[in-house]
């Protein structure tokens, strides 16, 4: 009866989960020198991308069965670790609007928008997005002045 509880016990301690974001990220090692601190950032930061990927990709397959509150807390997820991800808060935005959350929408794509930078294919997106949500909300004026902008982006 003991052999099979230790067995019983060593089977369970050998299944180990690994966080998404700790997948094939690199060993960090402190460094005195604040250049080489800004060098190994950027490689966690390289890293970190695949995880949004695997991120997204989850995200995409609980949207495509139509849980999309699992959607969301998967991109908030990925949000977490790239808060200033344009992509990742058009994404939310998106999601949002599929749960007829309309002023969350328009907020997630103004935040996207902010941080597009030169991205006019996503600034566009957005704005369209944004004319979506303020047409549903029966906001005329406001969709027309958003599709506005998405022609000017585009």
């Amino acid at each position: 009866m003991l052999f099979l509880t230790a067995c019983a016990e060593q089977a369970t301690k050998s299944v180990v989960l690994v966080p998404v974001e700790e997948r094939n990220a690199p060993v960090t090692v402190k460094n005195k020198s604040a250049s080489i601190h800004k060098e190994k950032s950027r490689e966690v930061n390289k890293q970190q991308e695949p995880v949004i990927i695997a991120l997204l990709k989850d995200a995409d397959k609980f949207s495509g069965q139509g849980e999309s509150a699992k959607a969301a807390a998967t991109i908030e997820r990925a949000l977490r670790i790239e808060p200033r991800n344009a992509l990742l808060w058009h994404r939310l935005s998106v999601v949002r609007f599929q749960q007829q959350q309309w002023q969350q929408t328009i907020a997630m794509a103004r935040k996207s928008i902010a941080l597009a930078g030169n991205n006019r294919k996503l600034k566009s997106d957005n704005w369209g997005l944004i004319a979506k949500a303020y047409g549903k909300l029966g906001d005329k004026r406001k969709a027309n002045d958003a599709r506005n902008k998405q022609t000017n982006q585009g």
